[in-house]
């Protein structure tokens, strides 16, 4: 299997077509349908359903893809860092991050730290992904740093520190609820509430705490998903209803008609900072890790400190205070 035949088995993914696929590589047409062809012959399986002048992927050509397209992506890293390399330039710094912790929190220490001492020489490159794709992307080699939700399996990587904050709950300004000063779940029974779809784990959080609220809360409440916490806040705004917050996304973004109040119930949103074991961590992403850490310990309300298992604690920790 040759690096130009997986170039051109993306390449005819990507344009639909040989012929499309030879203009993006600067290849002719014949030239890339045997690269494929060959490439089928190694595989023992075809890759592509011909019908002129489309063509479409096979099911076993979909899951070749899936597994081959890690190492496109790190083909394509590859070539543009060998770019950078013969101008001289500096090896830039990547950081992964899930969507609370791109806008709530980086943004944030970043600015900062170009104040006084700039968290990067040359180049930054900030990707936003889901809290089970971090892991993955340090993993492949595809990013220096993690800034992730917790909990998840982090075998592969050194927890450098992790945290938790309670979540709060987003309402209407013009509610009566904006009001109180701490608001019970159990009375937002008629409110449509907006939560974070299944997939993501602080939907399981809401409905835990409901049922903790009371067992038929989750039956009598009408409900709207949302893929994340800044579609909740952005429906809040417009009166449609209510929305758990993750702290980050109350710290650093900002809405206006929304009101962020405490709730009765304890319910953790723990995060923290990752790298790969087996590659020791660059001077510039040390810095990055501990200027992250003073951050949340100072601006993050009722923010503490984790242990290195990186699960969240269900009691409140400041209870006891």
């Amino acid at each position: 299997m040759e690096i130009r035949q997986l170039e051109a088995f993306a390449a005819v993914m990507s344009a639909g077509s040989v012929t499309a696929a030879g203009r993006l590589l600067d290849r002719s047409q014949p030239v890339v349908s045997r690269q494929i062809q060959e490439l089928e012959q190694e595989l023992g399986f075809r890759l592509f359903t011909r019908t002129r002048p489309q063509v479409t992927l096979t099911e076993q050509g979909r899951e070749f893809y899936l597994e081959a397209r890690p190492v496109l992506m790190n083909l394509e890293v590859l070539q543009s860092r060998a770019l950078e390399i013969a101008r001289g330039g500096l090896r830039p710094l990547r950081i992964v991050a899930t969507r609370a912790l791109a806008v709530g929190l980086l943004p944030q220490v970043l600015g900062l730290m170009e104040q006084h001492d700039p968290a990067f020489k040359q180049k930054l490159i900030i990707d936003t992904v889901n809290a089970e794709e971090v892991v993955q992307a340090i993993d492949e080699g595809r990013a220096d740093l993690g800034v992730t939700s917790l909990p998840l399996d982090i075998d592969s990587c050194t927890l450098h520190w992790s945290g938790q904050s309670p979540c709060l709950l987003g309402v209407p300004a013009s509610s009566p609820l904006a009001g109180r000063e701490t608001v019970r779940l159990s009375e937002i029974r008629g409110m449509p509430l907006i939560a974070v779809q299944n997939r993501h784990r602080l939907r399981h959080t809401l409905a835990t705490a409901l049922l903790r609220a009371s067992p038929e809360a989750p039956d009598d409440i009408r409900h709207i998903e949302v893929t994340s916490s800044l579609e909740g806040l952005a429906l809040v705004g417009q009166g449609v209803g209510v929305s758990l917050i993750d702290p980050f996304t109350a710290h650093g973004v900002p809405m206006r008609n929304v009101e962020l109040r405490p709730i009765d119930i304890h319910v953790p949103y723990m995060m923290g900072v990752v790298s790969l074991k087996s590659r020791e961590l660059r001077p510039d992403a040390q810095r990055l890790v501990e200027a992250l850490r003073q951050y949340v310990l100072q601006f993050i309300p009722r923010f503490v400190l984790g242990d290195d298992t990186g699960l969240p604690s269900t009691h409140d920790p400041f209870d006891s205070l």
